[in-house]
Parts: C-alpha cells; sequence; structure tokens
C-alpha cells in the first residue's frame, strides 16, 4: 500500500513566539507564567518563555510541556493514547 501525502495530513495549531503573551492571557495563565509558577505536566520543572514547548488544554485547564526531549516524547505518547481513546468510543 502506498501513502499519499493526504493520507498523512495531520492538523496543527501553532503559535508564534511574539503571539504567545496574548494566547496566554486568552487562557487567564499569563500572570502566572510571569511569575514562574507553572511546571510541565511531566517533569514538573518550572516553564518558561525559554524552555516552552506546547501549551495543552485539558478539561478546562491547561497544561504546559517544556522543551525536554523526554517530556516532548511523552507528550506524543499521551496525545496517541487520548486519540486511541477517542477512536475506540
Amino acid at each position: 500500500m502506498i501513502n499519499t501525502m493526504d493520507e498523512d495530513k495531520k492538523q496543527l495549531n501553532a503559535v508564534h513566539e511574539r503571539d504567545l503573551g496574548t494566547l496566554l492571557k486568552q487562557f487567564g495563565i499569563q500572570e502566572k507564567f510571569d511569575n514562574n509558577e507553572l511546571l510541565c505536566k511531566f517533569c514538573k520543572e518550572m516553564v518558561n518563555k525559554d524552555n516552552i514547548y506546547s501549551v495543552l488544554p485539558e478539561a478546562g485547564m491547561f497544561n504546559l510541556i517544556c522543551d525536554k526531549p523526554d517530556c516532548i516524547t511523552q507528550l506524543m505518547e499521551y496525545l496517541g493514547e487520548k486519540n486511541i481513546t477517542k477512536t475506540e468510543q
């Protein structure tokens, strides 16, 4: 079977770093972010503008993911598991 590009397309939501403050303000977490009060969902270390990798909206909350390779891997696995669960329902 040959995969075409159309079969492999996935939606990607991205925010330019200059718009991060606006996004965080919309989520109501900018002040905590600016005060270094937000931790990575996976490693529990502080997330700041220098190490933020992802913002993960979840159950009315917003989790941040840092740019450590292990945390990125855990995020991909987590999203994969959530996708499998959705398709099984």
